[in-house]
């Protein structure tokens, strides 16, 4: 089942973005701050322009797709903007329908593109694959 976080869920959604940091490209690359993670999951849960959506299994979130619109600032279109999906690995098999619900309520938003981030070769081929097209590539370095 996949529906819309509310306050209540919010330390589950903390749980799965530290494990997020923990397990996939961002390992220590970004710092695991719970207060972080938990004000980013309060805000998104309660702003207007933004959602997250969970998938759950015998009642727990197992799956987690955050998601907000905004005016490009170069174009002032719509646009929507992933900012953090997740499946528990040993729950895969869910993310294709969080994606697709977050797509479904970017254009009910009135968005006319959506951004996804892939952190590796198999998600980019999943966003390829699902109609997305290569924009441009991010890089980091420490200071």
């Amino acid at each position: 089942m996949i529906r819309e976080a509310v306050a209540a869920d919010i330390p589950r959604l903390v749980e799965m973005g530290r494990r997020f940091i923990r397990e996939s490209s961002y390992r220590g690359r970004i710092g695991i701050n719970p207060n972080a993670l938990r004000q980013l999951m309060g805000k998104m849960v309660g702003l207007p322009c933004g959602v997250v959506f969970v998938s759950e299994n015998d009642g727990k979130a197992i799956g987690m797709v955050g998601v907000h619109v905004y005016d490009h600032p170069m174009s002032g279109e719509l646009f929507a903007n992933e900012l953090f999906w997740w499946v528990e690995p040993e729950e895969r098999g869910c993310g294709m329908k969080l994606k697709k619900r977050a797509e479904a309520w970017a254009r009910a938003m009135g968005a006319v593109r959506m951004q996804m981030t892939a952190p590796n070769d198999r998600i980019a081929q999943i966003y390829r694959a699902s109609g997305y097209y290569k924009l441009e590539e991010l890089y980091q370095m420490d200071l």
